[in-house]
């Protein structure tokens, strides 16, 4: 499964070397990535120096991270490097007081994230050589990965790592239909029967709409938007939408238990993409798998029995 990166984002106090390590991530890996010197933990951090409004400026960073397609790399040598820089070059806005001060909101700020998975903080005075290597070696391990490696790495580990207990998280996926999973998520000892019994009823619906089975009459092609399926359970709806040669698989699920579901419900989520996509959608030969967890949470009453409903 690919797990691509939509954008790498880098951060830090002026004269951290965010500048010179964008230039080096473009020329090594051949501009194959998406990156941006500066975007929403800077303004929050600017917020903060300048003394203006950071309530919305810290959603907005919420929302960038909660993007688990997202990467952000921190730049914070230590401050005497900085120091040597200010010095040497000069800045147009910052003084060695100031920039003192950035440094220790870039601190106290890049501290409330640094255990998230998509996060990286660099502290160590590295050459640029050894910087750009240790930031591409990250970002293409981070490429590709099984459902539940996403599952137990970003999810769970972004929800453990966030002084939050609950967060709203969203990702893309893509792969192969052909690379077919096997079935024995369907034998989970905690929730096989609940994916069965989604299996059976998605599929009943799909095979009604081929054929017509629905309120208009009407046989349904590759180009319907009608292959949707909906619960008041966790995993709330799952809409394919084939297009061409590529499957579309857009999921919510409204309620997840990180530590107990996020891998399985990924895996089970990978299944149904390639058993319905190599049953149904003979035609589509790639998936692209939209997933959005309205509440991917710590539960506070672990040890309790509960229904997939909650």
């Amino acid at each position: 499964m690919r797990f691509e990166i939509e954008k790498i984002i880098l951060e830090g106090p002026d004269l951290s070397g965010k500048t010179s390590l964008y230039n080096e991530i473009h020329k090594r890996s051949g501009y194959k990535w998406n990156v941006q010197d500066r975007s929403c933990l800077s303004m929050v951090c600017y917020a903060r120096q300048f003394g203006r409004e950071e309530k919305s400026l810290k959603r907005a960073l919420e929302k960038e991270l909660s993007n688990l397609n997202n990467r952000v790399v921190i730049l914070l040598p230590l401050f005497d490097e900085l120091k040597f820089r200010l010095e040497s070059r000069g800045d147009d806005i910052q003084t060695l007081e100031t920039l003192r001060s950035l440094y220790r909101i870039f601190e106290d700020e890049s501290a409330k994230i640094s255990k998230l998975p998509n996060v990286m903080v660099l502290r160590e005075n590295l050459s640029l050589d050894d910087t750009s290597k240790k930031v591409i070696s990250w970002l293409a391990t981070s490429e590709n990965h099984s459902a539940e490696i996403i599952g137990q790495k970003f999810v769970k580990g972004f929800v453990l790592g966030h002084d939050k207990s609950e967060s709203v998280l969203t990702f893309e996926c893509s792969g192969n239909i052909s690379d077919y999973p096997n079935d024995s998520i369907l034998e989970n000892e905690h929730e096989g029967l609940y994916y069965r019994e989604i299996l059976h009823d998605f599929s009943s619906l799909i095979e009604k709409e081929i054929e017509g089975l629905n309120e208009y009459g009407k046989p349904q092609d590759m180009s319907s938007r009608r292959f949707y399926y909906s619960s008041k359970t966790c995993i709330s709806s799952l809409h394919f939408k084939p297009r061409r040669e590529t499957l579309n698989f857009i999921c919510t699920l409204r309620s997840t238990d990180v530590v107990k579901n996020a891998a399985i419900d990924l895996s089970f989520l990978e299944f149904l993409v390639h058993k319905l996509g190599t049953k149904y959608f003979t035609e589509c030969k790639d998936y692209f798998l939209t997933v959005t967890m309205n509440s991917a949470h710590l539960r506070n009453d672990v040890g309790s029995n509960h229904e997939r409903s909650d």
